[in-house]
């Protein structure tokens, strides 16, 4: 007999199970609205579909999350994932919306443990409860020095009977926790729809013709606008067309100098006479069609 020697005491899996880890399913479950997106594996037998809660195991406990996406096991290793603990019951989304107002109880106790502690740089975003009760995370931002955490951490546990976890989050998250009106006048992207933050740069802004004065590029949480960076890539498609700022064309009003776009309208605007004093040019609006770019050497 050649080949490997099979010990004939081992296990081999049935076809039954073999097929079960063929369709294994991967579950996308989120905790808040726009929250990101964290995996399970879905056990044999258990059924569930988009925007059904469930019952899944965290580092502080269990919790109830929302199904978000079924996701395809293809080139995953399903078996790194933790497992699904349940659908969620009456007697679990009873107990998940009694821990939320016990959240939103605490977390004004602990603003005014901040203020008493003079820790006016340190804002608090939420206080989450395991579904158990036992665990409360505690989301902050800003600088939180050893001592003063510890203490903090203690005076939490006190008020909460439980043990209390402190977990530093950036500004970005903090907007969107706290929610609001971005000055569009929109409920904030952060805490509607975006579900990871991109890098954001002021090459976008400048791509879009945005104003560099801060009030027009930075959010409430005091960083780019995130916006800058999803409606980035339309303004380069829309764009591509268009020519260069700064270039010469020729307008139905004569030779000019493209100073703007406005790339959403197709327009380009534009300063004629395009060289002079200042005082005595005018600004025009120009469909792009309605201009052609004068060659440097016949400018």
């Amino acid at each position: 007999m050649t080949g490997e020697n099979v010990n004939a005491h081992e296990e081999l899996p049935t076809v039954a199970e073999e097929q079960a880890a063929a369709e294994t399913t991967i579950v996308a479950v989120r905790f808040q609205q726009a929250g990101k997106a964290y995996h399970y594996r879905l056990p044999p037998g258990l059924e569930v579909e988009p925007r059904s809660w469930v019952v899944v195991p965290t580092r502080a406990g269990e919790q109830v999350a929302q199904v978000a996406a079924l996701v395809p096991a293809e080139g995953r290793d399903a078996d790194e994932l933790k497992a699904v603990l349940r659908r969620a019951t009456g007697l679990d989304m009873l107990r998940y919306q009694q821990r939320k107002r016990e959240g939103e109880a605490l977390l004004k106790q602990i603003r005014g443990l901040l203020r008493q502690m003079k820790l006016r740089e340190v804002k608090v975003a939420a206080a989450e409860l395991t579904l158990a009760g036992d665990v409360v995370t505690v989301l902050y931002t800003g600088n939180l020095s050893g001592r003063s955490r510890a203490t903090l951490q203690r005076r939490i546990a006190s008020l909460a009977k439980c043990r209390v976890e402190l977990k530093s989050i950036g500004p970005r998250d903090y907007a969107k926790y706290l929610g609001g009106f971005g000055v569009c006048g929109q409920p904030l992207c952060c805490a509607t729809h975006l579900t990871e933050f991109r890098n954001v740069s002021i090459r976008m802004a400048k791509d879009q013709s945005i104003s560099m004065a801060p009030s027009d590029t930075t959010g409430m949480c005091g960083r780019l606008r995130c916006c800058l960076a999803f409606e980035h890539a339309v303004y380069l498609a829309e764009s591509k067309d268009f020519p260069k700022r700064k270039a010469r064309v020729q307008t139905p009003e004569g030779l000019g100098r493209v100073i703007d776009w406005d790339v959403l309208k197709r327009q380009v605007v534009v300063e004629i006479p395009p060289t002079g004093p200042r005082i005595e040019r005018k600004r025009y609006r120009f469909g792009v069609d309605e201009v052609t770019v004068v060659p440097k050497e016949d400018s």
